[in-house]
């Protein structure tokens, strides 16, 4: 099976690939289940009984969709119909939109029903699917996004594919009620070339997908240069980088906050500072949003991700241990108390993410709209701020328009709405209106208040609330660390909590499978290496802030697993998938994402263990992985700020290597 690694300065092959996709391209120019006796019935009810929120979103469909297995391939090789592959997950905006519009439509639901079997994806759960479609629509399309809509033959090669589709054609986007019927005369007019085309797009892409040969030598080089291309995306004018929209990018922050230059700890100081004042940062109840739609950080992507929670929680932490200032701790804390307060399970884990999408307050039809939930009309902030005196103090305090301030909306959405950011410091606010301190810190108070008081009668925010192990496993690191930087032992029990119940509910102690997720009382698919990578890493931290011995054995135990599963003996680093992967790839991911790379978790986990434990093959697999590593991203070596964290120790490896071969 070819490995599909992330790698740079391969343009002849992709567009040699794009051109072998041509056909697929025209179209875009303007668990098995098993089968029951009502088999044939329409709609999207076989959802009903799966684990993932997602996936149960859409089981009122009239699309009649399976779930990912062996049921929908049979009906597909039975039927001789392509498969189309439906990807989101539950707090994606778009794959909301994409689901009232176009899964919710009689004619579509028809034209899908009749000549093609349906599959609906949720990513959290399934990654390894979601990696392999996306590397397909990026490589053909140029770009890729959620909703992801690919077409497949019925084994599931891909020979079409995109992202979100109105219902019809707006703006040049070719819609699914014209896209549809072209796909059905193709299929049926040149099956044989539309066979072709896919079979040919899965050789170049394995071709694509080889790795490079490891280094066989790690230097400092790539810190040097990831640090010149930080500084080269940095945006000087609000923090974080590259243009709108912005991403809070947290392995960068932490990567360039423990760097010893002086410009590394400016860049990433000014960016969380900027980051806390802006409306991705929630005002009155703490928590980050997804990302910023504009420069300012002001206009958020409203769905709150745990893996973000955990993630922006440690840059901040890592921020404090840096300069001692209790501004970055008490974000830090305002993230994790509210992290704690609400995506916390009763069991002890936590929930996977809040919606961007909410009931709009007042309207009996129970109308969604995305920010709903957080965004303020002058009406609403009228009714919430009687008080004249306080309502200029809010507006001041955070900006407020009664036209809205949402002036920069990427999508145009939140017209007439106000966002809270902070527009004024303490300081400004007791100055513009003559006030002493004191008295300033307690007029924010009390508008805070009566706010959040207000906001809480609006209808709840959806949860997606099964448990991720890798994300839970961030939440650990960063709860313990929290716990010994802050000197708030609640923080280490509540990862002392976490950890127990992911062991208990998510780990089979008899197959030493960990598993994926889990949902009222059942676990899904068998675990991914990024899940024993971060799982493994919570529980080293446990260990370094407890002392208790536990923790380190049961570290690694799952590392061990990890190692027999995923790590590649011939080329080092680690697969994200087991040997029997159920597609045409099998992938290593090198670089860092919204979520970090297995092989950079993996990194930080092996020398600590090689460190912990005396035992030198830990060690010596880390220096392999990071070979492997760094020999793929040569030339864009700051896309794996979380790898280059502990870069300086691999270097350090390269002088005693020789003797590390071969002991125990």
């Amino acid at each position: 099976m070819n490995s599909l690694s992330v790698t740079a300065g391969k343009t002849v092959g992709v567009g040699m690939l794009r051109s072998v996709l041509a056909l697929s391209l025209l179209f875009f120019s303007a668990a098995t289940y098993p089968e029951k006796q009502d088999a044939d019935r329409p709609g999207g009810w076989r959802l009903a009984t799966e684990s993932s929120p997602y996936l149960q979103l859409h089981a009122d469909n009239p699309v009649t969709w399976y779930p990912w297995g062996e049921a929908a391939f049979e009906r597909a090789r039975r039927e001789n119909k392509p498969l189309f592959i439906s990807i989101g997950y539950f707090t994606c905006h778009w794959c909301h939109v994409m689901a009232r519009e176009s899964f919710s439509n009689p004619e579509i639901a028809r034209l899908l029903n009749d000549n093609f079997i349906s599959i609906k994806i949720d990513r959290e759960q399934r990654p390894d699917l979601d990696a392999a479609y996306m590397r397909y629509v990026t490589l053909t399309r140029g770009n890729g996004g959620w909703p992801m809509s690919v077409w497949a033959l019925p084994n599931g090669d891909p020979f079409v594919g995109g992202t979100y589709l109105p219902p019809d054609e707006v703006r040049g986007r070719v819609g699914m009620k014209q896209l549809l019927p072209r796909l059905v005369t193709l299929w049926k007019e040149e099956e044989d070339k539309v066979r072709e085309t896919a079979a040919r797009a899965v050789s170049m892409m394995q071709k694509l997908g080889a790795s490079a040969a490891p280094l066989q030598k790690i230097s400092s080089a790539a810190v040097v240069e990831a640090r010149r291309q930080y500084a080269e995306d940095y945006d000087d004018m609000q923090g974080g980088f590259g243009p709108a929209p912005k991403f809070p990018h947290p392995a960068r922050l932490m990567f360039l906050l423990q760097d010893d230059e002086q410009a590394s700890l400016d860049m990433a100081l000014f960016s969380l500072e900027r980051m806390a004042a802006g409306g991705i940062n929630d005002q009155l109840a703490g928590g980050f949003h997804r990302y910023s739609t504009d420069f300012d950080w002001r206009i958020p992507h409203f769905e709150k991700m745990l893996y973000d929670q955990a993630l922006i929680a440690r840059a901040y932490l890592f921020a404090y241990r840096r300069t001692g200032s209790d501004q970055y701790a008490d974000t830090a804390r305002a993230i994790l108390d509210f992290t704690l307060a609400g995506m916390r399970s009763p069991r002890g884990g936590f929930y996977a993410a809040l919606s961007a999408d909410s009931a709009v307050p007042g309207d009996a039809g129970s109308h969604m709209e995305e920010g709903a939930y957080y965004t303020w009309s002058w009406r609403q902030l009228d009714a919430a701020l009687p008080d004249a005196g306080l309502r200029d103090w809010a507006r001041a305090r955070y900006g407020l328009s009664e036209r809205g301030n949402a002036i920069n909306d990427l999508h145009n959405e939140m017209g007439g709405r106000n966002v809270l950011y902070r527009a004024q410091s303490t300081r400004e606010l007791a100055k513009e209106f003559d006030v002493d301190l004191v008295t300033a810190n307690r007029r924010s108070a009390e508008v805070d208040r009566l706010l959040l008081q207000a906001r809480a009668r609006r209808p709840a925010v959806p949860v997606d609330d099964k448990v991720i192990a890798v994300w839970n496993g961030y939440m650990i690191t960063t709860l313990a660390m929290a716990g010994q930087l802050l000197d708030e032992p609640r923080y280490i029990d509540a990862a002392k909590a976490t950890a127990k119940f992911l062991m208990q509910a998510l780990y089979d102690e008899n197959s030493r499978v960990l598993y994926r997720d889990w949902r009222d009382g059942e676990r899904g698919v068998p675990g991914f290496s990024e899940d024993y990578a971060a799982v493994a890493e919570g529980l080293l931290a446990l260990y370094r802030v407890t002392g208790q011995k536990h923790w380190l054995s049961r570290a690694r135990t799952l590392v061990d697993r990890q190692l027999a599963l995923f790590y590649d003996a011939v080329g080092g680093g680690f697969f994200s998938t087991p040997e029997d992967t159920e597609l045409w790839v099998r992938a290593k991911q090198a670089s860092d994402g919204a979520v970090l790379s297995v092989n950079g978790v993996s990194l930080h986990v092996l020398l600590r263990l090689g460190e912990l434990t005396g035992r030198q093959r830990y060690s010596e697999y880390a220096w392999e992985t990071a070979a492997w590593a760094g020999a793929q991203l040569v030339n864009v070596a700051s896309v794996m700020p979380y790898s280059l964290m502990v870069w300086d120790e691999l270097v350090a490896l390269n002088a005693g290597r020789a003797g590390l071969s071969g002991q125990p």
